[in-house]
């Protein structure tokens, strides 16, 4: 994986738990920044590179992202991958032998399995899909020894750059064990939220901005406190400091409780009535899970373009791009006898699938222990 956005890194913990959770000291598993550690200066600086161009200018990037989705261009992609990763790759596929790498990261994939291949030939490799609609070309190599897909629009766009049927798999997109435990049960919000320090009996709207802080937060948050809408707001700001330290210094018209990073997520999102946040795939997934109706204020051109219709056409939740729509559209939900908020919930849960990082590695497991079989009967 590599953090250039915070799903890759979300996706590939929440596979690493679920191998030790569903098989304990079976697997020694390793989760990896793989830009970082075996690309060569100054792509090994990508990761540092991603939030400031995209809050530069998020249409810039979109426009970069539907422009290198090419053929010819993405095969220019796979020979600078190449001609600086290479050599990485090659002292970390030589220095440590692995039964399987897992690529959750379309620049991850290709240029690594080749050379994969090159230093262990048993040595298997898969990819999983951490885009919901959108899927960037680069994410579908037909060689890959298998494809996890998310959603049937990703499935039939493996299918459209050649990824055999028998090698693809429609899994869900994985999303932390945490959200299991109550996932198949009544959330009771209240208990919930004085776990947390807020007022139990008051309504509660988590707002985020991923683990960036990107987007109009504060604008939304202001927008809320000063039309005193009757919530109490809880604001996770991530990684972002200045945004953090922006939101601290306001005297709020509501009850406000400000966060930084936070590695407690579902327990905010149990204690919540709705969630807006920008149309970030791994959000949205732990949304579903949690059974939470949604408000997407906003989407990253590309790869998040089509999240938008996935989450109203799925009936999970609406699209509110400005904060005067934001703060309607809450106060309708929260009007006694709005049945709204209930049918996004169930709905919700009817679309979710919590357990995709356990069915994703069952199934690896699986492939690697028929693959072992093979190589020990023969």
């Amino acid at each position: 994986m590599s953090d250039t956005g915070g799903g890759h890194r979300s996706v590939s913990e929440a596979l690493a738990a679920a191998f030790a959770h569903a098989f304990p000291n079976r697997y020694d598993v390793r989760v990896m920044d793989a830009i970082k550690e075996c690309a060569a200066f100054p792509f090994n600086q990508m990761p540092g590179w991603y939030l400031p161009i995209v809050n530069f200018s998020a249409r810039v990037y979109g426009w970069m992202f539907h422009l290198s989705n090419t053929r010819a261009l993405t095969r220019v992609a796979l020979e600078l991958t190449h001609l600086f990763g290479a050599r990485g790759f090659r002292r970390l596929f030589r220095a440590h032998a692995y039964d399987l790498v897992i690529s959750a990261h379309p620049l991850l994939l290709t240029i690594p399995r080749r050379i994969l291949r090159e230093c262990q030939p048993h040595a298997r490799f898969v990819t999983v899909v951490a885009d919901l609609v959108n899927a960037h070309r680069t994410w579908f190599d037909p060689d890959v020894d298998a494809c996890f897909v998310p959603t049937p629009v990703t499935r039939d766009k493996a299918r459209r750059y050649r990824v055999p049927n028998e090698k693809l798999f429609l899994a869900g997109l994985p999303v932390s064990l945490k959200l299991l435990d109550d996932a198949d049960a009544p959330l009771d919000k209240r208990a919930w939220r004085a776990r947390l320090g807020l007022e139990p009996e008051r309504a509660m709207i988590l707002l985020v901005g991923g683990g960036e802080g990107m987007g109009p937060v504060y604008a939304i948050a202001r927008a809320l406190a000063r039309a005193r809408v009757p919530v109490q707001l809880v604001v996770i700001a991530g990684r972002n400091k200045k945004l953090r330290d922006q939101l601290a210094r306001v005297e709020w018209e509501i009850p406000v409780s400000v966060q930084g990073f936070v590695t407690n997520m579902p327990d905010w999102m149990r204690a919540a009535d709705a969630i807006i946040t920008k149309a970030g795939p791994t959000t949205i997934n732990e949304a579903l899970a949690c059974g939470l109706p949604i408000i997407l204020s906003g989407y990253l051109p590309g790869q998040e373009t089509g999240n938008v219709n996935f989450v109203v056409g799925n009936g999970v939740g609406v699209y509110c791009p400005s904060p005067a729509e934001i703060v309607a559209t809450v106060r309708e939900w929260l009007t006694p006898g709005n049945a709204t908020l209930a049918q996004f919930a169930a709905r919700a849960r009817a679309v979710a699938k919590p357990d995709a990082a356990l069915e994703i590695v069952r199934q690896l497991d699986e492939m690697l222990n028929a693959e072992k079989s093979v190589i020990h009967n023969s």
